[in-house]
């Protein structure tokens, strides 16, 4: 429950649901600590506000995400919204992802995440930005990697200033594209496409990031990081049912697995002309 109620939501946040999905994050592991620090200094402040002292909430700030895609930016600036909301920084846990060339539109008083992709950059939207900073109701943070960022803050001489913090979110390695896999299979949807299948037992963390290693490359790794999983997965898929001609077998195997990312790295060579 939040310190300070501004409105009521349907699915209003817990902090012990926060902490859970700060824990289950795959590597970023600078960042989960700036998180848990998020979650230390709530949890004081609903101390002393039940022995009665006066908290005041936290002033709201921007920030900057700086990595490639797929590194998990998405998922931080959700918890940092109800982190923001439970703390009492904002009203709102909502967040909005937009880049410049779409419609901008405000966080409603939760988070507004700009992706900056180096084709898209406008300084009138930038302009739009802002406004929307200026009016001290939502927290905007900028996301994408670090040359397009560079390039942005050149346009607006005035946009640095309003950024208050910087987080690097780091490229996978094979071992945390593994671990990625296994989350993946062990945590899927009612409407996910893997539903019903299972990774037998020689599909072990080192063994999936030796496969990962061996059958794909670093530079298509660094472009598109967790984006590369769910294809990954599909082709293991299909990899599975092929071997076993229409039988009814659910366990990918690890040739399954290695042949599904030799597929999957080829299919994105080709659509990214790598």
């Amino acid at each position: 429950m939040s310190i300070f109620t501004y409105s009521t939501y349907e699915d209003i946040p817990t902090l012990d649901d926060v902490k859970r999905e700060i824990t289950s994050i795959v590597g970023l592991r600078e960042i989960k600590v700036q998180l848990e620090k998020i979650v230390e200094k709530i949890i004081a402040a609903e101390h002393d506000a039940s022995d009665s002292f006066r908290v005041v909430p936290p002033k709201l700030f921007h920030m900057v995400f700086i990595g490639n895609t797929g590194t998990g930016k998405s998922t931080v600036a959700r918890i940092l919204g109800k982190l923001f909301y439970l703390s009492g920084a904002l009203p709102s846990h909502d967040v909005i992802e937009t880049g410049l060339r779409g419609k901008m539109k405000t966080g409603e008083g939760g988070i507004l995440l700009v992706d900056i992709d180096e084709q898209d950059l406008d300084s009138k939207k930038l302009d739009e930005v802002i406004s929307i900073m200026d009016e001290e109701e939502t927290s905007v943070i900028f996301a994408g990697n670090r040359t397009s960022l560079n390039q942005t803050m050149k346009l607006n001489k005035e946009l640095y200033k309003r950024f208050s913090a910087s987080l690097q979110f780091d490229d996978f390695t094979c071992e945390e594209f593994a671990m990625i896999i296994q989350n993946k299979m062990n945590d899927q949807g009612e409407d996910s496409l893997l539903r019903g299948f299972e990774l037998d037992a020689s599909c072990t963390t080192d063994n999936i990031a030796k496969a990962i290693a061996e059958e794909s490359f670093e530079e298509l790794r660094s472009q598109l990081n967790a984006y590369l999983v769910d294809q990954m997965l599909l082709e293991a898929k299909a990899c599975l049912e092929k071997r076993v001609g229409g039988k009814s077998e659910t366990k990918i195997s690890l040739r399954d697995l290695a042949m599904g990312i030799r597929n999957a790295t080829q299919i994105y060579k080709k659509l990214l002309c790598l």
